[in-house]
């Protein structure tokens, strides 16, 4: 059983040691719905998304959201938490499961009337986060299990800053052809690497010119496309006759999900390309965000795509807000500074 009475850090790794590699989402959530049954709380499940709500009687609802997934683990070691120079280190510490453990401390500290909240309050956990759409926020949106909800705070890590807005995601294969050969006479056929070249060639030049930064109401962020993937599945002596190349394409909130193809359109033949996943961009205007934040937070666009953007096009005004660094996210030794997520869960609560 998750103790949610534990310190935040306790409670952090503890969430930490339950393996939830996307994919394998059953186990937390199962000890997340144990949670609130604990505390006698109605909840709705999807799949492994959960949705829970405290009805205060007040006029506005807020969320606090976090998914529960992981990237794949590296070392099996990474799934036990430890504590290094003020750090504390392990796989989802930072993305995001001190996120979810200052959701769980703000549901523990209402129950027991150490917090007096001024709004409504929704907690959503939702699986399916680090792979591709739909995932567990599309899943209870089309099931309207996110209705009469004012604003959302998802909890990725942001260093505490407001972000307002997020990259759209395109990712795109091509399956590029030639002709296969011995490769001791290659002369007898068309290297399909070789035309991949040309094509990866173009991307990064298309990099290039691209990866500047642009602003929105002051606020930075850069465009960016890259080749992500390259594989054939020929044998060591033949030349490939077909080669694959994934290129991921991150666009600006200026841009729409259907100009954002147009782009990649005239960089490549259309014809070529197959969509694997795309996912739009999006900004927050301050008329649906300003009675809801605070003066003392920056703000920031996140250099990254996450579900604010599902959550805005349900004309559900979200940003991101949490504890930890994005830049530390899926890394080896990913980490939350100890002391900073404390003082994150001190501006928390008082969003609450």
């Amino acid at each position: 059983m998750l103790d949610i009475s534990r310190t935040l850090v306790d409670l952090t790794s503890d969430l930490v040691a339950i393996n939830s590699v996307i994919g394998n989402e059953k186990e937390i959530a199962d000890a997340l719905f144990g949670v609130f049954a604990e505390y006698e709380i109605a909840t709705q499940r999807v799949k492994n998304s959960l949705v829970s709500r405290l009805d205060f009687g007040k006029e506005k609802t807020i969320a606090l959201i976090g998914h529960l997934d992981t990237v794949p683990k590296s070392r099996e070691e990474q799934t036990r938490a430890k504590i290094e120079n003020g750090n504390l280190i392990g796989l989802g510490t930072c993305d995001m499961k001190c996120g979810i453990a200052c959701a769980l401390k703000i549901l523990y500290e209402i129950k027991k009337e150490i917090i007096f909240p001024s709004q409504n309050i929704v907690f959503v956990f939702y699986d399916g986060e680090e792979g591709p759409l739909p995932n567990g926020i599309t899943r209870l949106l089309a099931e309207n299990k996110l209705q009469n909800i004012d604003f959302a705070y998802i909890l990725e890590p942001t260093c505490s800053k407001y972000s307002i807005g997020c990259l759209g995601a395109l990712t795109a294969k091509l399956e590029i052809c030639g002709i296969s050969a011995h490769s001791a006479n290659p002369i007898l056929g068309k290297n399909a690497l070789s035309e991949a070249a040309k094509i990866i060639k173009k991307i990064e030049e298309t990099d290039k010119k691209i990866r500047k930064p642009q602003k929105i109401d002051g606020l930075s962020f850069y465009e960016t496309i890259n080749v992500t993937q390259l594989t054939t599945e020929n044998a060591s002596n033949v030349i490939p006759s077909k080669a694959n190349l994934t290129i991921n394409f991150r666009f600006s909130p200026k841009r729409t999900l259907e100009n954002a193809k147009e782009f990649l359109f005239s960089i490549i033949d259309k014809n070529l390309i197959k969509t694997l996943d795309c996912a739009n961009s999006c900004f927050v205007s301050a008329d649906k965000t300003d009675v809801f934040l605070r003066n003392f937070c920056e703000k920031e666009i996140m250099q990254a795509w996450t579900d604010i953007a599902q959550l805005n096009a349900a004309q559900i005004p979200a940003i991101n807000f949490g504890a930890g660094d994005i830049k530390l996210a899926h890394k080896p030794e990913e980490f939350v500074n100890i002391a900073n997520l404390q003082n994150f869960y001190e501006l928390l609560k008082k969003h609450v």
